[in-house]
């Protein structure tokens, strides 16, 4: 026996079996790198393997069998020992075995440093912050992008964008892990940037990146989770299933970041989240794709999504976060000012409802079927059950900022204005790259006149969204008092985005504000919603017509209930609108029906029958939320003129005509508008308060001159063209 071993030395068999072997490994270390870059087959490394396993046992009986010789080739039984330079080969094959270690090596390190050209494939360059974000090692913060689609279908892409939204949700929910949201992680989508940048950006520690092949009822997933200050990979894996084990593709990849994490994140992979899975793959792709077309936020898509939601839970009827998924999509159809759709309350109610209770039922932990519901309770004006909703939702997971906006502007309208602007701040820093946050953000920042804080914040929504970027400047002109640029702003805007709904009924608001009101009811985006236009023109008995008529439509729903109120009051039915009035408010919860805007009809009708006590008392909680949401930072026109009425009431005269100037110098309060108010308060009998009322409408008349002046001239709009006989007007002047 230690004669064969000698001769198997001699002969370099083992040297030759150590090469090849170190080859071999190289080999498919290469080939699993550029397999999926270049599109070849699933099966080309188990080829591979395959191939080359075969490959040992020959080449070793092959160095047994043949000696290489200064001569050539030649059978070593040929070879006299004497003659033999087996020595010389021997110390030829240890050079080559430690330069092929040397290069493997060198690959490793290669790999580890996340040089590999797929591991920046997904980042993107969007422009930097408002401020610097340090970096530090260690902290508990992960940014999920987008995977790749390697499928040869590019169509298949929504599927690897669900499955890396999925992925982001399941880590969301994890303790003391922080996850900036869906938004700003996929604007990196498809771009090419430097990891460490894309960290800075979204202000995290770590990203994790992958792609996702789906082929027939095959899926792979590739995963890395890399450490932004070093690049270096903390953990990879690839996954190669049955397409049906995708739910446990995502659990594993969930706990294997909890373990890289863990020393940060104080708890074990074992105690990471568990994706919900659905019954089938088709259910699930179903439900992939509807999120997918959601997403973008239109009415043809949202209607697209609900199709494939319906398809989803056919396919798989206990499925809870495709009822949620439905229900939000049914809540996003509702005609209104935030939504993209024209279903009445009533009938939103009855197609969502029960999707979204069932989802509940299903999960009661489900963050997005608890998040709708708030949403649906909310535009039921039940912002107190609401609130209670979105606040289990964020709970579990943080990252739906939807959700957190939803809850800023909930917490705003029962005067919670501190802790609104909060969680708007808390929304910027989670969806940095959100256009939805970063605009409700500005706003917020413009309602506070924090201008100078509002302006990075505007610069990066004006290089992502020039048309958001102008609507938030027209926001910006008008607390400055320049309502003419405003307005131009308000239409750049619109000519940038003409098929926003949105855009065109503000720019249609605009022209009624300088009293075109013909061109704006032809402009107004919404011919079954006719109402809030009408009510700008100041034509009472239309507006009475369009409320009743509204009001038939969806008796449940408590605005339709609210504006017939205000219709019939402002006709002269006072009876008639206080009684619409009090049953609006009986609607309200308790703390939103002390306060709420309906009250002031009550204020107004025993100011003018003369019972001031009555007016003072019912003002007394109105005064205190409006004083609450000054004290917040609030700093807009109508608190500042709601104010100025209090005080009047109250008989402090200088100190109301002082926040009527202040009201006046942040907004444009139209003259009809105010004629109307002041009538009520009887301030035209004051020399003062209509020395005001002059000066504004003054002022109108030259913000009007100067916005038609732009509109008339060769820099106009292409959405909107003054009549001839309109621009003929400002020629006179």
């Amino acid at each position: 026996m230690g004669d064969f071993l000698n001769e198997l030395k001699r002969r370099n068999v083992f040297r030759v079996g150590a090469a090849y072997v170190v080859v071999a490994w190289l080999i498919l270390q290469v080939i699993e790198t550029v397999s999926e870059p270049l599109g070849l087959p699933e099966w080309t490394e188990a080829f591979f393997i395959v191939l080359l396993a075969t490959g040992l046992p020959l080449v070793l009986l092959f160095a047994w069998a043949f000696e290489l010789t200064p001569e050539g080739l030649k059978k070593t039984r040929d070879v006299a020992k004497d003659e033999s330079v087996t020595a010389d080969t021997g110390k030829k094959l240890n050079y080559a075995i430690i330069s092929v270690l040397v290069i493997a090596l060198g690959y490793f390190v290669w790999e580890r440093q996340g040089l590999v050209e797929q591991s920046q494939s997904t980042a993107a360059s969007t422009g930097g912050g408002p401020g610097e974000v340090v970096q530090t090692a260690g902290v508990a913060s992960v940014a999920v992008l987008p995977f790749v689609n390697m499928s040869a279908d590019p169509e298949q892409e929504y599927f690897s964008d669900g499955i890396s939204e999925e992925l982001l949700n399941l880590l969301a929910k994890i303790p003391d892990l922080r996850v900036p949201a869906r938004t700003s992680s996929f604007q990196f989508k498809g771009q090419n940037l430097d990891i460490a940048d894309v960290a800075k950006q979204l202000n995290v520690a770590h990203v994790l990146e992958g792609s996702v092949r789906k082929a027939d009822v095959r899926i792979r997933v590739t995963a890395q989770l890399i450490e932004a200050e070093t690049g270096y990979h903390l953990w990879s894996d690839t996954y190669d299933r049955e397409l049906t084990d995708i739910f446990a593709i995502q659990d594993e990849i969930s706990a294997a970041i909890v373990d890289a994490l863990s020393d940060t994140l104080g708890i074990k992979a074992e105690a990471a989240p568990h994706v919900e899975a659905a019954a089938n793959p088709d259910a699930y792709n179903a439900f992939l794709f509807a999120q997918h077309l959601i997403q973008k936020r239109t009415k043809s898509d949202i209607e697209a999504a609900i199709t494939h939601y319906e398809t989803a839970l056919q396919l798989d009827p206990n499925y809870a976060p495709a009822h949620a998924g439905i229900g939000l999509a049914w809540q996003l159809l509702l005609a209104s000012g935030k939504t993209y759709g024209t279903l009445s309350l009533e009938e939103t109610n009855e197609r969502s409802q029960p999707h979204i209770e069932r989802a509940l039922e299903l999960d009661p932990d489900l963050p997005e079927a608890l998040g709708t519901m708030g949403l649906a309770l909310d535009a039921q004006e039940q912002y107190e059950e609401a609130i209670d909703y979105y606040e289990r939702a964020l709970a579990i997971n943080p990252s739906q900022t939807d959700i957190r906006n939803w809850y800023s502007d909930a917490l705003s309208t029962m005067g919670r204005e501190r802790d609104s602007v909060a969680e708007m701040e808390k929304a910027y820093q989670l969806d940095p790259l959100s256009l939805l946050t970063m605009s409700n953000y500005a706003v917020t920042l413009v309602n506070m006149r924090q201008l100078d804080t509002v302006e990075p914040v505007m610069e990066r929504l004006s290089q992502m969204d020039p048309a958001r970027g102008a609507t938030v400047m027209a926001s910006i002109l008008t607390q400055q008092g320049k309502i003419a640029e405003s307005a131009v702003e308000v239409f750049r805007g619109v000519d940038l985005d003409p098929s926003s709904l949105r855009l065109t009924a503000e720019a249609a608001f605009t022209l009624a504000r300088f009293h075109l009101y013909d061109d704006a009811l032809v402009l107004w985006p919404y011919p079954d919603r006719l109402l809030p236009i009408v009510n700008a023109t100041g034509d009472v008995d239309y507006v009475l017509e369009l409320a009743q008529r509204q009001f038939e439509d969806d008796p449940t729903d408590p605005g339709n209930v609210e504006a017939l109120a205000w219709a019939y009051y402002w006709a002269g039915d006072t009876e008639q609108g206080l009684k619409n009035a009090q049953r609006y408010l009986d609607s309200l919860g308790d703390y939103r029906r002390s306060v709420d805007g309906a009250n002031r009809m009550f204020v107004f009708d025993a100011w003018r029958r003369g019972d001031r006590e009555a007016a003072l008392d019912r003002i007394k909680p109105l005064e205190a939320a409006n004083d609450d949401d000054l004290e917040a930072g609030v700093d807009n026109w109508f608190l500042h003129y709601s104010k100025a009425v209090f005080l009047f009431m109250r008989g402090e005269t200088q100190a109301s005509l002082d926040h009527l100037d202040m009201s006046r110098s942040r907004g444009m309060m139209t003259p009809q508008w105010l004629a109307r108010n002041f009538d009520m308060l009887g301030w035209n009998d004051l020399p003062d308060f209509a020395e005001r009322l002059r000066k504004q409408e003054e002022y109108a008349r030259s913000e009007r001159a100067k916005f038609l002046a732009v509109a008339c001239g060769p820099d106009g709009f292409s959405s909107w063209q003054p009549s001839a006989e309109t621009c003929a007007e400002v020629e006179s002047i």
